[in-house]
């Protein structure tokens, strides 16, 4: 059975009311030695022998349950052991304390603003536990940050902001006031607003729970939603017709039953679409659009070759990953911490190298495959790398490769030596996807597929696929919003876009996936334009037409031209949009 600090103490104690009263007895055995030649009696040279044996066995559980690298030699009496066990149990109880102060932290930088993304109030929160964060977890064992503490008991002001996000259906009118007036003095009066009013959220209570991390991601279970099989799907329209059954693909998963008590006029299915987290709770809790993108399985790009990496995980130690396959965590909050690439099988002629942009240390040089980038057992978290490609036959082949970054998400695909990631901002990567595919002058242009999200007035978000018409038209309708993406991805290809907004104006570039426009705000698009960027993008055309009100449809336009009207109260009712390889 394993003993902890207060068993073995409990052991020392008993050695130390032994060892006086044997102490005694052995000097008189030693006077009598040396008066007389008269030898110890048997049992007392017993009890010293199990005395000794009883030392040498503290001894040795002292050492193992402290992981101790000191010899055995160098804690030569029973004090010492004591003293040992003594400051080891210190330190636990304080280490105690400081994962647990880290995870509050953890759980305040996953808040996010619900429509903000850069909303000011909430940014100097996650600026104070960054701060905290690091300062903890540079600390010592035996020296505990004062405000570690304050974080776990909940009266750090940055305790109370996570309280009143988390827990503000359970508190009552006095608690809430009193973590309220903490948030208000600490940060503003309009993040403890934002808050009442239900602005902010976690990422946790967004996703589904995360999987628990193995191996290997592409072997994670499938999320059990439903504990009862459900083989159909009513589908009752809002007027008086008879409800129609329709048998569920695999692909559907109804991920929330309306409680019996609601009353159900109408329950919609959608096609899968991914939004931003911060969107995802928008309408109605029976209607979900998409699945977690961590557990959507990695798009084959042909010609990839076999590639290892090698990721070490804070918390979780090394994994393991292939080519193309995430290789880390989501909505964990856990750091990358280093990280090794292997092309596997070698390919003769070709070699891989990488460096990183290390906290605390800054960049790293570049290393030779198998070596690794970044620290076992310092806690610093990787804020970025950078991947390229050497030898002879280099110039054959493109290496690709992306993060997923604290408070920011997935990045955009980067390539050859290109860095990927952030510096200075003390943002961690917890995951990185790489692999190696043929260069672009060895390769023909594969076929683009297009997911275009339209927010149709009165309607709401409806996906549509490439070519397809993503709107109404003679229903007076206007588009307020749209996202397109890739999809599946094509390494070394992105696309970005922009609109002119009613009462805004032109939006900036903005990346796929990302909403263009707005919802909830009554605010007509008016034309937009998009474009196409990376590696891959001379090799192909976007082309976009619109449905304009009193206008009708738009000529084709392609590769960033503008694409409707400005400052004419002219809405947009609809748009088709698709790539094409270059002729």
């Amino acid at each position: 059975m394993e003993l902890d600090h207060k068993d073995l103490l409990q052991q020392i104690a008993r050695l130390s009311e032994t060892y006086a009263n044997l102490a005694d007895r052995l000097s008189q055995a030693a006077k009598q030695l040396q008066d007389s030649g008269l030898p110890p009696s048997d049992s007392l040279l017993q009890e010293v022998a199990a005395y000794s044996r009883n030392f040498a066995a503290v001894q040795k559980q002292a050492l193992e349950l402290n992981k101790s690298a000191i010899a055995p030699g160098e804690i030569a009496s029973l004090k010492e052991i004591q003293n040992l066990v003594e400051t080891a149990a210190a330190s636990e109880g304080k280490a105690e304390i400081r994962d647990a102060a880290l995870k509050v932290i953890d759980r305040v930088l996953a808040i996010a603003h619900r429509e903000q993304s850069d909303f000011a109030p909430l940014q100097s929160v996650h600026a104070r536990a960054r701060e905290l964060q690091r300062a903890i977890s540079e600390s010592t064992p035996t020296q505990l940050h004062s405000d570690a503490e304050s974080l776990v008991s909940g009266k750090h002001p940055v305790s109370a902001v996570l309280a009143l996000v988390e827990q503000q259906d359970k508190l009552d009118d006095e608690q809430w006031v009193i973590l309220e007036e903490t948030v208000s003095a600490a940060f503003g009066k309009q993040i403890a607003v934002a808050i009442s009013r239900g602005k902010l959220t976690i990422a946790e209570m967004v996703n589904a729970a995360p999987a628990k991390v193995e191996p290997a991601f592409k072997a994670a279970p499938e999320q059990k939603i439903s504990a009862e099989p459900l083989p159909e799907v009513i589908v009752i329209p809002s007027g008086n017709v008879a409800p129609k059954q329709v048998t569920v693909a695999p692909q559907i998963q109804i991920l929330e039953s309306p409680a019996p008590s609601v009353p159900m006029h109408e329950v919609i299915i959608v096609p899968s679409v991914e939004v931003p987290k911060s969107l995802q709770t928008t309408g109605s809790g029976n209607i979900v659009f998409g699945a977690p993108r961590d557990i959507q399985p990695a798009v084959a790009v042909e010609g990839a070759l076999g590639i290892k990496v090698l990721v070490h995980i804070q918390g979780i130690g090394d994994r393991t990953f292939g080519s193309q396959e995430y290789a880390g965590s989501k909505g964990r909050g856990l750091r990358v911490e280093g990280f090794a690439i292997n092309i596997d099988p070698p390919i003769p002629g070709l070699n891989v190298e990488y460096m990183a942009h290390v906290e605390g240390v800054g960049d790293t040089p570049w290393l030779s495959e198998g070596e690794l980038a970044g620290f076992r057992g310092q806690a610093k978290r990787i804020e970025g790398f950078a991947v390229r490609l050497s030898g002879p036959q280099a110039d054959k082949y493109d290496v690709f490769y992306g993060a997923h970054i604290q408070n920011i998400g997935d990045t955009d695909v980067s390539s050859n030596g290109e860095y990927c990631g952030t510096r200075g901002k003390a943002l961690r990567i917890e995951g990185i996807k790489v692999w190696i595919a043929q260069s672009a002058s060895s390769q023909t242009a594969a076929p683009v597929g297009l997911k275009v999200l339209a927010h149709i007035q009165g309607i709401g978000d409806r996906t549509f696929s490439d070519r397809e018409y993503a709107g109404t038209k003679a229903q007076g309708r206007r588009v307020e919003g749209f996202q397109i993406k890739i999809e599946p991805p094509v390494a070394g290809l992105n696309l970005q876009y922009m609109a002119h907004v009613e009462g805004v104006g032109d939006t900036a570039w903005i990346s796929e996936g990302e909403l263009a426009g707005f919802r909830g705000k009554a605010k007509r698009i008016e034309g937009f334009a998009a474009r196409l960027t990376g590696p891959q993008a001379d090799k192909y055309d976007v082309f976009y037409t619109a449905h304009i009100q009193n206008v009708g449809d738009t000529p084709v336009t392609a590769n960033g031209q503008y694409c409707g009207t400005r400052g004419k109260g002219l809405r947009v009712e609809g748009m088709t949009v698709w790539v094409e390889p270059k002729a």
